[in-house]
């Protein structure tokens, strides 16, 4: 971190931010990943395909097998039923090659440039070049958004999620799920991640054609309760999970307890202003 530090204090501003003790860690990690972040070899996964990425301890682990280890056991265990993936926030396409190495048909949405260099590197090294790949954001409706962020895994449309800065930021274009997939895998078993940041109600509200399909696609989505949210708590942790019950589905963690989330536990942590379910990740699927 101090070598870090000298490094950049031949940038004007950062070093004013650094002696107003402004710099915190998350403007740090963005930093160290717009501007000094390197690219790593092509590494053999433990998953039996190839992956690349930054030098950050995310892409590192990715390669190492060491990356989400719990979640990717629960995603292993998804992907056996499913046909079709479509992962939103796809990163590097850590999960879209988990997804692709077996044999899914694999949607990946991904809006930052830096993200979707890797991406398509990955995809064309493992020779899949059957994965479709969308440059945009996810939102109600298409449009035109600022994207906040620089670092491996926390870009965001909202602006200081987790602290970070609002200096780097970059215009993307926005598209629904609702226009990118619409019904044209009716009949299939779909499995949607969507991992965003903070935004995820409004991907939703984006996604009411998929979410009426039949099957009903499985979803897993992290969710904040009050984590990292500029504000404070999520103004749409409720309207979240409402909206899923509304369409038919039941909620339970994503993790190895797959608890059972009803009205009453919401009920409850907003009375307490603590969420208890010990996770930001949930899954939906349909009520049987």
């Amino acid at each position: 971190m101090k070598k870090l530090k000298k490094r950049l204090k031949k940038f004007g501003w950062i070093n004013d931010l650094i002696k107003a003790k402004l710099l915190t860690k998350w403007w740090i990690a963005d930093i160290r990943s717009a501007f000094f972040s390197k690219a790593t070899s092509f590494k053999d996964t433990p998953y039996g395909f190839k992956l690349k990425g930054t030098n950050s301890i995310h892409h590192v682990r990715m390669q190492d097998g060491k990356f989400e280890t719990e979640e990717v056991e629960i995603f292993q265990e998804i992907f056996k039923k499913s046909d079709v993936f479509v992962d939103v926030g796809a990163n590097i396409g850590f999960y879209s090659c988990l997804a692709r190495n077996l044999h899914l048909h694999v949607i990946a949405i991904e809006p930052l440039q830096k993200n979707l260099k890797y991406l398509f590197e990955n995809l064309k090294m493992n020779n899949w070049s059957d994965v479709e790949v969308f440059p945009v954001g996810l939102a109600e409706c298409p449009n035109i958004a600022t994207l906040y962020g620089g670092s491996s895994t926390g870009a965001s449309l909202i602006g200081s999620w987790a602290g970070a800065s609002k200096i780097f930021k970059n215009s993307i274009a926005l598209s629904s799920l609702d226009n990118l997939i619409s019904r044209r895998f009716e009949g299939k078993n779909i499995f949607i991640k969507i991992d965003v940041e903070g935004t995820e109600y409004q991907v939703l509200l984006g996604s009411q054609k998929v979410m009426s399909m039949h099957p009903k696609p499985i979803w897993i989505i992290e969710i904040c309760f009050d984590e990292y949210h500029p504000q404070g708590a999520n103004p749409d942790f409720y309207r979240t999970f409402e909206l899923f019950w509304k369409n038919g589905y039941e909620a339970r963690t994503a993790d190895k307890n797959n608890k059972l989330i009803q009205q009453k536990d919401l009920d409850q942590w907003k009375k307490n202003g603590v969420c208890e379910s010990s996770t930001i990740n949930y899954k939906f699927e349909a009520m049987f």
